[in-house]
């Protein structure tokens, strides 16, 4: 079940005004009923959970549901909070709380401390943490381990969840790693921002996996294959979408902002029912430094090409204050929603206290049913 209504309405009393290109048609989509804070007066229905700072990636652990968050930190930590399958609404602590640390002096009631944490300070070499997913590549001898990158050092480790311990290393590095991904038969990618995009794979002896170049793009941020379908997807951030091994499969770089880092077109999902409906959705920056999402279809005559002319626009998020925090992953989860991460609008600390304030969309974790009510 879903509770129905537009984006500008699903919650009156913290509405968004956002105004849509033509094509883009109309903004809605469907809020699940059973989502944690439906009916609670002053929050917004779409959060799944809140109090986080900047969850570029999240996953979803494909033999159990259980979702894994990488969240980075400001100074001090970087940090991977755990949900069991079907936990919701969780307070992960921002900006209370950087990992188990208290930042703010603020009350973040109930909060859920991270399942692992690791050092940032200023004095450290490692600075940013980049998400992967529980290994689930039956190839690899680190499956059913935490796959994750920092994205200074560029190495990569590896951690027991929920336990969050045996952290160890792979003895491998990804320079400015951006992301990690999977197809869909579970094999797990990483994604360097200069350009490579490398598969693990398995390694011999005390080598645990070895990474196998698939391609070099420009500026790729995320990979992804639709259900069933062999085909890897590259996400680049200035706007296009490239098919491993093929050509350009979307090109909406025009209505896309690249001039930040945190900018750009960050990721994208595929409908669980993509081989019928064609349906994906992408989450990207626009040149006014707003967020939005939409849905497209892919092209009715070639598979390998999608239809920019079917654009449907989901919501879009104000995000001016400032130019970094803009989160991005998009996740299909088990149940079959579609999950969203946003950043907490940027600047150091939270300034504008959007992680604890369940009013707005910011430092969230979405959950909504993207078809149109109706």
């Amino acid at each position: 079940m879903r509770v129905q209504g537009t984006f500008a309405c699903v919650a009156a009393a913290a509405a968004i005004a956002c105004a849509a290109p033509a094509s883009a048609g109309a903004q809605s989509y469907g809020v699940p009923a059973d989502n944690p804070f439906v009916g609670t007066p002053g929050a917004r229905p779409e959060v799944w959970a809140y109090g986080l700072r900047n969850p570029w990636r999240f996953s979803f652990d494909r033999a159990t549901g259980d979702m894994v968050i990488a969240d980075v930190g400001q100074d001090a930590v970087e940090e991977v909070d755990f949900a069991p399958a079907g936990a919701a609404g969780a307070n992960y602590g921002w900006n209370c709380f950087e990992g188990s640390l208290p930042f703010s002096g603020c009350s973040a009631p109930g909060h859920v401390p991270p399942a692992f944490s690791y050092s940032s300070a200023n004095d450290q070499t490692r600075c940013s943490i980049t998400g992967g997913s529980v290994v689930r590549d039956p190839a690899l001898a680190i499956t059913g381990r935490y796959v994750y990158g920092d994205f200074c050092t560029g190495e990569l480790r590896t951690v027991s969840l929920p336990a969050g311990d045996d952290d160890r290393a792979l003895n491998l590095t990804v320079p400015a790693i951006a992301s990690f991904g999977e197809d869909s038969a579970g094999r797990v990618y990483a994604v360097s921002l200069a350009g490579p995009v490398l598969r693990l794979r398995a390694g011999a002896g005390p080598v645990e996996a070895l990474l196998e170049p698939v391609g070099v793009f420009v500026t790729p941020v995320y990979v992804t294959s639709p259900p069933g379908d062999p085909r890897l997807f590259v996400v680049e951030k200035g706007g296009t979408i490239k098919i491993a091994g093929g050509g350009t499969f979307l090109d909406i770089s025009a209505a896309v902002a690249t001039g930040d880092l945190e900018r750009g077109l960050l990721s994208m999902a595929f409908a669980p029912d993509y081989a019928t409906s064609g349906k994906f959705y992408v989450y990207y920056v626009d040149p006014a430094g707003d967020i939005r999402a939409e849905e497209i279809r892919r092209s009715a005559s070639d598979p390998n090409v999608a239809d920019p002319s079917t654009r449907r626009l989901l919501f879009v998020q104000p995000h001016r204050d400032f130019n970094n925090h803009y989160a991005g992953q998009l996740q299909f989860g088990p149940d079959g929603y579609l999950y969203i991460a946003l950043g907490d609008g940027g600047g150091g600390g939270d300034p504008l206290g959007n992680a604890q304030n369940l009013g707005s969309l910011l430092g969230k974790i979405l959950r909504i049913d993207p078809d149109a009510p109706g």
